[in-house]
């Protein structure tokens, strides 16, 4: 007989003393078979509907399992979690059977209980150990396979006995780990995250890789699910966090400022009270801000103990003046309750999620909403591990703001990864901004137009600040103003400009550049009622890439922006501050030749007033646009109709 100490208080079932004695009883020859598992969501019942509830539903459990396997001895370990032991000749499609039968079961009680948050559970299995195999080895076992299947998505059962090669790499891993740290084994490489309608960095992610051997190469989804297991996370991240750091002060002494880094760091660290001053003694050493830096938490860190803790935690770390994000967001949905108290700035959704979701008409909906909720918060919104530019389209196309993956560039060293930024990235967002305050001059006096013919005329503009540029029309090629090529100096720019027509030509360009092998040309009115931004290659016959619009009223005015995007070839055109025409797989042109203002070499010229151009060398975003239509109309002396353009925050 057991003593009473052997048994569970609150469900009469053996606890650990029991089911060690129970398992030293067996006979050495009897093969057996063990089964971990721990409820999901536990806390969340306890959190929602209070421990009384909690502790039914542990009873309930208790009860469940016994009924779905007599035969085995049930052990309720502590907590959520529960053993069941089975003995003798024992198929693995009966262990199987038994799993299936219990997952199907557990996923009843909420209903059963009136408990609307879903329960249901995670095993590990342990099939066919022999009488060396000791209990605890048992335990640690099937726990690992246990974490293995919440990995997996929860409500599912995985053997240990399949995840046995994997687990010995893994013991590998905690062995050499140490060592590995001291050896610099462990990569830090970047790679940019992007927003996707301006093609702008917003910061540059941190990836990190274990070089082992030359044979070797370990990828952070391989190895830190282990070290948050045994802790050794929490080193690993510091160091990870000074690498970063040592990186940024080689920018500073590049004369490069205004990046951000984004750093993952784990919930044991989170919740670690010493973690501020760590860091900060860190950032000091090398002379970094936190401004500089983004802390990423996954979400499953939400769906631990102590999330008060960690809310706490991450209030403090923004006080510090660091920027959070929760990453993989959606994968358990654990920080959606929170997230109307917790003080983040991101969300970032993984590449399996995406896959999983995009695949289906429902998971494309959820994917809009969480994205519709995270802008609704003022929340950036990130789409990480994007490969193709169809994945850019679409997933821009449902408001996400930014995205990181293989499509805009593949993890890099320090000294690579900046080369690439600088070549391929926009920082600067320089504009050139046209008075025509009685001259032709930008506001820098940096660039100047030359008229070309004769009746064009300095008038009033759109407001007291701006003046305008009057045209009188002509034939193709006359009165117009040209620019230096210097205007367009990037593959990739915004134009807006205010006019009010007096007359329309079809076909006549309101601004025309010709660029080494093509043109582009912005025609407010080509007839029946449409405007269009026209990009041609010389050599392309294979048609017209035009990017349509309506057309503009005469004798009012009317404000016009254009982006194109060299980096997904795309071209937006927006009248009066909205959006009105989109067309990707526009070709890029490249190197500037001429500028003319009011006509091209083609049509007839254009007759009536500009006013207000600025030409940008990045890509505006919508909100940008919008905000600068906007400007216009509160600056003094306004002309034009007053019709202000309402952003998503209001």
């Amino acid at each position: 007989m057991l003593e009473k100490d052997a048994f569970d208080f609150l469900t009469g079932l053996f606890n650990r003393k029991g089911l060690y004695e129970k398992y030293s009883e067996l006979p050495s020859d009897v093969a057996r078979h063990l089964m971990f598992l721990d409820l999901d969501n536990f806390k969340a019942v306890n959190d929602v509907y209070g421990h009384h509830a909690g502790d039914k539903l542990l009873i309930n459990t208790g009860k469940l399992l016994k009924e779905c396997a007599p035969d085995a001895e049930v052990v309720r370990l502590g907590g959520d979690e529960f053993i069941m032991l089975f003995c003798g000749d024992v198929s693995r499609e009966e262990i199987t059977k038994k799993a299936e039968k219990i997952l199907k079961s557990v996923s009843k009680l909420n209903k059963q209980m009136q408990v609307y948050t879903m329960v249901s559970d995670s095993i590990g299995i342990i099939w066919n150990a022999d009488g060396t195999v000791d209990v605890e080895q048992l335990l640690g076992q099937s726990d690992a396979a246990m974490y293995q299947a919440k990995q997996n998505g929860k409500n599912n059962y995985v053997f240990y006995n399949d995840l046995e090669a994997k687990f010995l790499i893994e013991e590998e891993m905690e062995e050499l780990a140490e060592e590995a740290l001291l050896n610099e084994q462990f990569e830090v490489r970047y790679f940019p995250v992007m927003h996707m309608q301006s093609s702008r960095l917003v910061h540059s992610h941190v990836n990190v890789r274990w070089h082992k051997d030359e044979n070797t190469i370990w990828g952070t989804e391989d190895f830190r699910p282990v070290f948050e297991r045994n802790g050794f996370v929490r080193k690993l991240d510091l160091y990870v966090f000074e690498r970063v750091c040592h990186d940024i002060m080689k920018l500073h002494e590049l004369g490069r400022e205004g990046l951000v880094f984004s750093v993952r760091i784990s919930r044991l660290l989170f919740v670690d009270e010493s973690l501020g001053e760590h860091l900060k003694e860190i950032m000091d050493k090398y002379g970094v801000r936190p401004d500089e830096l983004e802390l990423n938490i996954g979400e499953t860190a939400f769906s631990a103990r102590n999330v008060n803790k960690l809310i706490e935690a991450m209030s403090n770390l923004k006080k510090q003046g660091f920027s959070i994000s929760i990453i993989n967001f959606g994968k358990d949905f654990s920080s959606f309750r929170y997230l109307r108290s917790i003080n983040v700035d991101c969300l970032k959704f993984d590449r399996d999620y995406l896959n999983e979701n995009l695949s289906t008409s429902r998971g494309r909906h959820i994917i809009k909403t969480l994205i519709k909720l995270g802008k609704e918060l003022k929340l950036l919104v990130v789409a990480m591990g994007l490969a193709t530019k169809e994945d850019v389209m679409t997933i821009s196309g449902y408001g996400c703001d930014a995205a990181g993956g293989s499509y805009y560039g593949e993890p890099l060293f320090f000294d690579e990864y900046i080369k690439y930024i600088e070549k391929y990235m926009s920082y600067s967002g320089a504009s050139k901004a046209f008075m025509f305050k009685n001259n032709l001059n930008d506001l820098d006096g940096n660039i100047c137009g030359e008229i070309i013919g004769e009746g064009i005329e300095f008038a009033p503009g759109i407001t007291d600040n701006w003046g305008s540029v009057r045209f009188p029309g002509g034939k193709h090629g006359e009165n117009v103003v040209s620019f230096p090529r210097t205007l367009f100096s990037t593959n990739s720019y915004t134009i807006a400009l205010w006019f009010k027509p007096e007359e329309f030509n079809a076909w006549t360009s309101i601004l025309y550049m010709r660029f080494m092998e093509g043109f582009a040309s912005l025609v407010p009115s080509v007839g029946g009622g449409l405007g269009v931004y026209r990009i041609k290659e010389d050599n392309d016959a294979t048609g017209w890439p035009d990017t349509f619009c309506r057309a503009v009223a005469l004798d009012k005015w009317s404000f016009i922006a254009v982006t194109y995007d060299a980096y997904t070839e795309s071209v937006r055109y927006f009248i009066d501050g909205i959006k009105a025409g989109y067309r990707d797989d526009v070709p890029t042109l490249i190197s500037c030749r001429e500028v003319l203002l009011g006509g091209d070499p083609f049509q007839l010229s254009y007759k009536g007033y500009v006013s207000g151009l600025v030409v940008y060398d990045t890509v505006k975003t919508d909100e940008e646009i919008a905000e600068l239509y906007n400007s216009f109309l509160r600056e003094p002396g306004f002309c034009g109709d007053k019709i202000e353009v309402m952003s998503d925050d209001n």
